[in-house]
């Protein structure tokens, strides 16, 4: 190794880099460090792979590791797998002898910038480290780039995520509007729900897409003619083959948009019965979405609670016994309980109506007790 002539844009650039050179001859670490220092980095020495990573943990980070592959207690090769885990800003360089190029090879598929052999002249030293660091900074600013760009992306996402929401709430208030007995429906159902499924321990996002699916589960009914929704008389087999057609439908309007698609088989199940004679699917039991089992509690108890064209609402004690007589048949008897139990918790907003005498129902077992 022979010394060189520095420019200042060579000392300049080394300013501040912190350099750990990892070798278990005593000569060589010197030298290297001395060369090195005098081009301006700060460089600190560690005879083997072991000692490196605990010079890591106690005065890290290095800008660059310099190491030799053979060394006694951890190699270069184990040392470059171990630091990369722990500090991958770090531009790595092995250094070694000829004979021991294959393993160069593989330290570079295992992260490392570059490879320099012994005996190496200084300048090249100089150089590869230059061109090492070059390269992480490079990485660095393409790492950047990502994730300006997928916080970009992610913000357009949401922007047309909105503007699907919006449309979509959009055709529910032109349903309410089209179907006079439906209105707030979709809202009391997903106050029901929610609070369902509260009860039963969901949160998160499983408690987010039970909310979603229960604001839009009628939306296929908005492809129901008006006058088949607003009918007071009995259905013929035709008008009611529209009615049990409105989940497949919801599912046609919401499939095309990716935000949806989670939800989609709640809404497409949410007229299922627990005893697998509902529809579309005539599914039963588990094989029902936890969300559809819920939503079809609260969507039966608001419809019964409801006055519609064709009959008046019923009182809510008839309708809450409705539900409890139908435990296991229509509905999941281990949901049916969490409806009834959460009752006295739901929240109301100011632009919603609960049925009259909806607290004044809730079986006794199931009051809140006055703390």
């Amino acid at each position: 190794m022979r010394s060189s002539t520095l420019t200042p844009a060579v000392k300049e650039s080394a300013a501040k880099v912190r350099v750990l050179v990892v070798d278990d001859e005593e000569f060589l670490r010197s030298i290297v460090r001395e060369r090195l220092e005098i081009a301006g980095y700060s460089v600190e020495e560690a005879s083997n792979g072991d000692e490196a990573l605990s010079m890591l943990e106690s005065r890290g980070p290095y800008n660059v590791l310099l190491t030799d592959i053979r060394m006694p207690v951890m190699d270069g090769i184990k040392l470059l797998s171990e630091w990369g885990k722990k500090s991958p800003g770090t531009a790595g360089i092995v250094m070694s002898a000829n004979a021991e190029l294959d393993t160069a090879v593989h330290a570079l598929k295992m992260g490392a910038c570059d490879y320099i052999t012994k005996p190496f002249n200084f300048d090249v030293l100089l150089i590869t480290i230059e061109n090492a660091l070059r390269k992480k900074d490079l990485e660095r600013q393409l790492d950047d780039y990502r994730a300006n760009l997928e916080g970009k992306v992610k913000e357009q996402t949401d922007v047309i995520n909105s503007m699907y929401v919006r449309s979509i709430d959009a055709m529910i208030k032109a349903l309410e509007a089209k179907d006079f007995y439906s209105r707030g429906h979709s809202q009391r159902v997903t106050l029901y729900s929610r609070a369902i499924g509260e009860e039963m321990g969901m949160t998160g996002q499983e408690l987010e897409d039970l909310h979603r699916a229960s604001v839009l589960h009628d939306l296929g009914k908005i492809g129901v003619r008006e006058a088949v929704l607003n009918k007071p008389g009995k259905l013929t087999e035709e008008e009611f083959g529209e009615i049990v057609r409105h989940p497949e439908t919801a599912v046609r309007i919401l499939e095309p948009i990716p935000f949806f698609r989670p939800l989609l088989p709640f809404i497409l199940h949410h007229h299922e019965r627990f005893d697998g004679k509902g529809y579309p699917s005539r599914l039963a039991g588990s094989n029902i979405p936890p969300a559809s089992r819920i939503m079809a509690i609260a969507d039966t108890f608001d419809a019964m609670t409801s006055t519609r064209a064709y009959r008046k609402a019923l009182p809510v004690a008839d309708a809450v016994a409705e539900i409890r007589r139908c435990s296991g048949t229509q509905f999941d008897p281990d949901i049916v309980p969490a409806f009834l139990a959460c009752q006295s918790r739901i929240v109301i907003p100011d632009n919603v109506n609960l049925p009259e005498g909806f607290e004044e129902a809730i079986p006794s077992e199931f009051r809140q007790q006055p703390g």
